[in-house]
């Protein structure tokens, strides 16, 4: 997929384009970007996508929400749906500044040559978020394009949204997350060293030096997998919390165990999904009942992964 970080006209002379922040890549949005793919095919178009390297709330609000998804994940995703050319914008003042029409002329006509547009039903666009479905496709009868309207998606009877998933994970809920999202929900962190505690007990660690703009599921012991840049795929305990047992100190930890593996995992990059939650953080008596409560949430993992709960979807691509 060619990845375009710079706004110039005539990066691609005609494309079947997505348009959103994407947070998340749920059924919702992959509704709208397999239209701009399915366009493509049958317009002879370079099915594409315009996204933000900020979240939109970042220039309205001064801060952004959690996030789904960092940029490089964002990235794979689109590729694994089938878009061959994206284009980052950031939230520049010169980009702030652009009226709906001044967007869709200078944006999604000059530098991107459409001849399809699909949005999701809630898009807004252009200076103070002005521009909406209804005004985009008025100015793409002007400039020669076709406008889609993706309507919302459902699951379980839940409208999808990349808010509902955030409030699932804070909750601790990663299975209702897994089923809004369509496929498990993941991190993608470094190895950092750690204490060696987790080792001491007999279930070696990686320390995970998680993004502080992506979303963590609720404190607590998870069940789910962790991948290999080399492909490998391995069942995992998940610990997130203070670890009240072994310290006082007031530091948050994301550690994985990597069930039945032990390797030194320092500075290597990993992608961990949480699939089941497992228990609440909690405080034991000692070291000998914390072993016992680790054995028994390795079991327990052991017994939920192996049960056919498939693979993630799309498959992520994990940078060494």
């Amino acid at each position: 997929m060619d990845i375009y970080y710079e706004l110039k006209p005539g990066l691609i002379h005609r494309s079947a384009l997505a348009l959103g922040f994407f947070d998340g890549v749920h059924p919702g949005h992959q509704s709208v970007i397999k239209k701009a793919v399915e366009e493509a095919r049958g317009g002879g178009s370079v099915p594409a996508v315009i996204t933000f390297a900020e979240h939109p709330r970042t220039l309205t609000l001064g801060k952004s929400p959690p996030l789904l998804t960092l940029l490089d994940q964002r990235l794979d995703l689109f590729s694994q749906l089938g878009v061959a050319a994206t284009l980052v914008l950031s939230f520049t003042e010169e980009i702030c500044r652009l009226s709906p029409r001044e967007y869709v002329e200078q944006v999604i006509v000059k530098a991107m040559g459409a001849r399809t547009v699909s949005v999701g039903y809630n898009h807004r666009f252009g200076r103070n978020r002005e521009g909406d479905p209804q005004l985009l496709a008025r100015l793409g009868e002007e400039f020669g394009f076709t406008v889609h309207v993706c309507p919302p998606v459902s699951a379980n009877g839940i409208e999808v949204s990349s808010s509902r998933i955030r409030e699932a994970l804070e909750a601790g809920d990663v299975e209702l997350a897994w089923k809004l999202l369509a496929r498990p929900y993941s991190i993608r962190a470094a190895v950092v060293r750690g204490a060696g505690r987790g080792r001491a007990l007999g279930f070696p660690t990686a320390n995970l030096a998680v993004a502080e703009e992506q979303i963590l599921p609720g404190r607590g012991v998870y069940a789910g997998t962790t991948r290999f840049a080399d492909g490998r795929c391995l069942p995992s305990v998940i610990n997130l919390g203070y670890r009240p047992t072994v310290t006082d100190a007031a530091v948050f930890v994301a550690e994985v165990h990597v069930l039945d593996l032990d390797e030194d995992f320092y500075g290597r990059n990993l992608e961990v999904d949480f699939r089941h939650f497992l228990r609440a953080e909690q405080r034991f008596a000692g070291p000998a009942e914390l072993k016992r409560q680790i054995e028994s949430d390795c079991a327990r993992a052991r017994q939920l992964l192996s049960a056919g709960t498939g693979r993630p979807f799309p498959e992520g691509s994990l940078r060494a």
